[in-house]
């Protein structure tokens, strides 16, 4: 099997994703009787914004020539916990940006001081495992217009690569980052990359997509060889009724309503649901499709939860983090059964050797 482990958006609430990875990470450690990290189960990582810089820590490599990754589960929960406050917690910017109404709220000057201490000087080439992290080109500098940008570690590898398709991991994770009003576009060689959860929220297609290119072009029945582990990061939606949405104009649209404006909700829920239901329809047409050479065994599984009430992509507020990890908990308590499922196929397999 082509092992994919995805990763969504959702800003600091990434660390729920983060909480499934040190309890996946723990429990595959226990049941193979040695040390197992995300990069020895799975062949390809795709992440978007939070979910593109926890696929970097997860793949980039503890120093020059290490076959161990830089970040375990553990230490990403940590990450969130303790650099959170330090990249969002900036009341002055926020209060000469009015809250991101006239400027970007927060500096990628402190996103970009974190990553270069939590994932150093590698370059994206040196990813121990197939990367795919999206961001967006507003500015089009390679077609012309603008376009999706992705950075994967096999363009990253070429022979004829250069600094655009090799950068500093660090460029990845602030691309993958500057959601609008939140970050500035990072100027990275003549492109303006935004967050890729503009159209991306949930990459899980985008990987499968780019795996099945990466292993040959093969016909799309190959993905019958795939096993993708999808993870989110949380969701609180909000119904509105047609009589309600029908009196709303530009500014209702986008005022903030106890997380996100509910056109980024939409557009960003939207895009993640939609996602999830294309990719068990490749996957698991029928429910619960066996894996080659297995029996009865999925080949999808998606981890996402409903939070009671929203926490805003920048909310770093200590009870909002508690909550956050309330929601783990709750998570990994309902979905225990897939855990131990996702368990007893992973390891027995033997990890992946450097590459």
């Amino acid at each position: 099997m082509f092992r994919i482990l995805s990763i969504d958006g959702g800003g600091i609430r990434g660390l729920i994703a983060a909480r499934v990875i040190e309890r996946l990470e723990h429990r595959l450690t226990e049941a193979a009787g040695e040390e197992r990290r995300m990069a020895d189960c799975f062949h390809l990582v795709a992440g978007t914004s939070t979910g593109g810089l926890i696929a970097l820590g997860l793949t980039t490599p503890k120093e020059k020539g290490s076959a161990r990754p830089r970040l375990s589960g553990a230490e990403l929960v940590r990450l969130y916990r303790e650099d959170g406050p330090r990249v969002f917690r900036d009341p002055l910017r926020r209060v000469l940006t009015l809250d991101g109404w006239i400027a970007p709220r927060h500096s990628l000057r402190r996103l970009g001081g974190v990553l270069q201490e939590r994932l150093g000087e590698a370059a994206l080439a040196d990813a121990l495992r197939e990367v795919v992290i999206t961001s967006y080109d507003m500015h089009g500098a390679g077609e012309g217009r603008p376009a999706p940008y992705f950075f994967k570690r096999w363009s990253a590898r070429e022979p004829a690569a250069g600094r655009e398709a090799n950068p500093p991991v660090v460029d990845a994770g602030l691309a993958t980052s500057a959601a609008p009003t939140f970050f500035p576009a990072h100027d990275f060689e003549g492109r303006a990359l935004i967050d890729g959860g503009v159209f991306a929220a949930n990459p899980t297609v985008a990987g499968i997509v780019e795996a099945l290119k990466r292993r040959g072009g093969e016909d799309v029945a190959e993905a019958s060889n795939l096993l993708v582990v999808s993870l989110a990061t949380g969701q609180h939606e909000v119904g509105y009724p047609a009589r309600r949405l029908g009196r709303w104009g530009r500014v209702q649209w986008i005022l903030p309503r106890g997380g996100e404006p509910a056109l980024i909700a939409a557009i960003l829920d939207g895009q993640s649901d939609a996602a999830d239901r294309w990719a068990r329809v490749l996957l698991d047409p029928g429910g619960s499709a066996p894996v080659p050479g297995t029996t009865d065994q999925r080949r999808y599984f998606r981890f996402q939860t409903d939070l009671p009430r929203g926490v805003g992509l920048d909310d770093t507020r200590e009870a909002s983090l508690d909550r956050l990890d309330e929601a783990a908990e709750r998570l990994l308590a309902e979905r225990a059964a897939d855990i131990d499922e996702l368990v007893a196929i992973l390891a027995p397999l033997p990890p992946l050797p450097p590459d």
